[in-house]
Parts: structure tokens; sequence; C-alpha cells
């Protein structure tokens, strides 16, 4: 008897992360695990070809009690591999990908200054909708679009191409969902400008009152930024902290974009959005105001825990999803060549019967020929008999000529 191996916990982990997710994760007694299996048998074929579901259950059932499917640091510490970039191309193309967009979001911002009458852009409910909206758009394209690369018409396709995998679509740059996006962003900028406030209060309070600035909302950040760089000059050394390798200017409308995505209700991307918090904590942190910058950071450093499990999900994504195209390919290539042998058959099927009734028809026409030849050697050996007693009767005839003669 053929001794039965467990499947390796890493190709269960792989396969089984998005059924084990949320409330699921919770579950430890093997029933359950087993039945939750059996629901979503369609996503874990890969499994079920190689091992039974009553080992995949015993192993996932193992790796629910050591918190791996929770806990996405559990998670990486017993598979670290599986985390990773599956090449360093793979992580250069990211590289590549964030450098670009943040180029295409620099200029973006730019012609939403030069285009907008600057009146705070739309309602944030219809634009958040808007965006929603447009993104599940371009998801659908984006979709048909990766369907459609390298996909030759149906009788079209060579044998290599019919065995080619599809290339594993780039989940990259990452974008949050645009609400979340822009509460961030909104949040921010709140701060910055109650920053800009207790400065003002501090540092310039005959500018406050005669312009009876008394709250953050009486003006919005832009003008802060513009009018504190007007002053700077007036302003005791104490006022301002120097940041190093940057001009005050500088620092103060480096939170322009910020400002500018969030009024304009710009997609961003979490690259961006980093640049962006980085230069709001360098701006309090120049405006001496240590409290909203700890604040700050802090929302900069849960952003970059929650891009970092983005990232290591779309990583996990995609090696599954290779290992499934893979598999694909290979039964692609299996159907390809059972139809291979299949026409094969058909055409060698058909030789041989018209083989076979060909001989068949030759061997009638055989025959024929044999019977042929047979009635036109009677005929001839008839008629020669004919003509011989035809001859004799002559000769009969002749004789008794002679004897009547003979008589008389």
């Amino acid at each position: 008897m053929v001794e039965q191996h467990l499947p390796d916990g890493r190709l269960v982990y792989l396969h089984c992360s998005s059924i084990f997710n949320g409330p699921y994760a919770q579950i430890r007694q093997l029933k359950k695990v087993r039945q939750l299996l059996e629901k979503h048998q369609k996503s874990i074929k890969i499994l079920t070809k190689e091992y039974t579901l009553p080992d995949i259950a015993a192993v996932a059932k193992g790796l629910l009690e050591n918190q791996v499917f929770e806990s996405l640091p559990e998670a990486k510490l017993r598979y670290p591999e599986l985390f990773r970039p599956s090449s360093k191309s793979q992580k250069a193309k990211r590289v590549a990908s964030e450098a670009e967009v943040l180029r295409t979001e620099a200029q973006a911002v730019q012609d939403a200054v030069l285009s907008s009458d600057d009146n705070g852009g739309e309602n944030f409910e219809e634009s958040s909708k808007a965006n929603e909206h447009e993104t599940t758009l371009e998801n659908e394209v984006e979709i048909a679009e990766y369907f459609q690369v390298g996909r030759p018409e149906l009788g079209q396709q060579s044998p290599s191409e019919a065995h080619r995998m599809l290339p594993v679509p780039k989940l990259h740059p990452i974008y949050l969902p645009y609400r979340t996006q822009h509460r961030i962003l909104h949040m921010v900028q709140a701060l910055l400008e109650h920053c800009c406030l207790d400065f003002g209060n501090a540092w310039a309070p005959e500018m406050m009152q005669a312009r009876r600035w008394d709250g953050a909302e009486s003006i919005e950040l832009t003008q802060w930024t513009r009018r504190f760089s007007s002053i700077a000059k007036s302003l005791p050394a104490a006022a301002i902290i120097e940041t190093s390798g940057q001009s005050l200017n500088e620092v103060l409308f480096a939170t322009s974009s910020l400002r500018h995505s969030a009024v304009h209700r710009l997609r961003t991307s979490t690259a961006g959005m980093l640049r962006m918090l980085k230069a709001a904590t360098t701006f309090t942190e120049a405006l001496n105001d240590p409290k909203r910058t700890e604040r700050i950071a802090e929302i900069k450093t849960q952003l970059e825990a929650s891009i970092e499990e983005i990232v290591q999900h779309q990583n996990l994504l995609e090696r599954k999803l290779t290992d499934q195209l893979q598999d694909i390919a290979r039964r692609r290539a299996e159907l390809e060549e059972l139809e291979r042998t299949c026409v094969q058959d058909m055409l060698e099927a058909d030789q041989q019967q018209r083989t076979e009734v060909g001989a068949a028809l030759e061997g009638f026409l055989v025959g024929s020929t044999q019977v042929s030849d047979f009635d036109d050697y009677s005929n001839v050996h008839v008629g020669e008999e004919k003509t011989d007693a035809k001859a004799e009767e002559e000769i009969d005839d002749g004789s008794q000529v002679d004897v009547i003669y003979s008589l008389v």
C-alpha cells in the first residue's frame, strides 16, 4: 500500500488563505474546517488533484490553531518565501511603476491648479461616488484588456501560442479606496491648518487679529503658507526650526500637492500619499509643533503598515495565480495533445477505411476480369466447333454426289 503524504503547509496556506479569513480564521473544529473546504472546492482544485480533502483539512486545522491564517506576521515568519516578490525584475517593475505614477500625479496636480477656479471643488459625496465609478470602469477595462493580450482568434493559434501561459497582471501602483484616501488627506490638511493657526497666534498675533483669522477653517492651507513665507524674515529666529537640505519655502510649499489632491479630489497612489505625509511632518517640525508632528507621524506609520500588508498579500496572490496559470497551461497542453490525437485518429481511420474499400473494389474488378476472359474463350471454341461441323457436312455432301454419279 502506497504511503499517503500530507500536503505541505505552504501550499495549503497559499491556496486557502482567501478561505480562512475574517471570522473563518477563528475556526478550530476539524469538521467545520472540512465543511468550509468542501464549500470552496473549486478554489482548491490544485490541492484536491493530489491530496484528499481530509488531509488538506488536517493541515489547515493545524495552521488555524497556530493562528497562521489570522496573523500576517505569523504567516510571514513561518513562510517568508511566499511573501517575497517572485523575481528581482518584478520588484524593479514595481519601483519603476511607482516612480512613473508619481510624475503623472505631480502633473495632474499642476493641471488641476491651472484649470480650477480654486473654490474648493465639488461635493465630497458626489466626487467620491464619481471616483469609485471611474475606478470600477477602469478595473473592467483592465480585465478586458488583460484577457485580450496575446490571445489570437480561435483556430489561428500555433501550438506554442496555445500553450503559452497568460502573464500575471500587475497589481501596482497601489491605490486605496478613494474615500479612505480623501479622509486621510483631509485629516492631515486639517492638522496642518491648525498648526498654522497656532503658529500665527504665537508669532504673528497682530496679523491674525487684523485679518480676523480666528479659526483654522478661516483660511485654507496654501494661503497660510504664502502668508508665512512673506513674513518669515521678520519673525524671530526661534520661531522656525531649520530643516536640513531644504529652505523654508521648500518646506512650506511642499504641502501644496496634499492640499490640491484633497480639494480637487485627485486619485493618488499610496506612494504619493506617503510623500505628502512626509512633507507634512517636515512642515510641522519646521513650525515647531511636536504634538501634530507626532500625530501625522502616527498616521504615516499606520499607512506604511497597511501598504506593507497590501504588498505582501499581492505577492501571495501573484504566487497563487502563477501556480494556477501553470496548472491551467499544463492542462491546456494536455487538451491540445488530446485534440491532436483525436484528429490524427480520425484521419488514420478514414485512410484505413478508404484503403479497405479500395482493396474490395480491386478484388471485385479482378474477379470480373477473370469471368470475362472465360466467356471470350468459350465463344471462340464454340465458333471453331461450328466451322468444323459445317466442313464435315460439306465433305459428306460431296461424297454423296460422287456416289450418285458413279451409279449413273
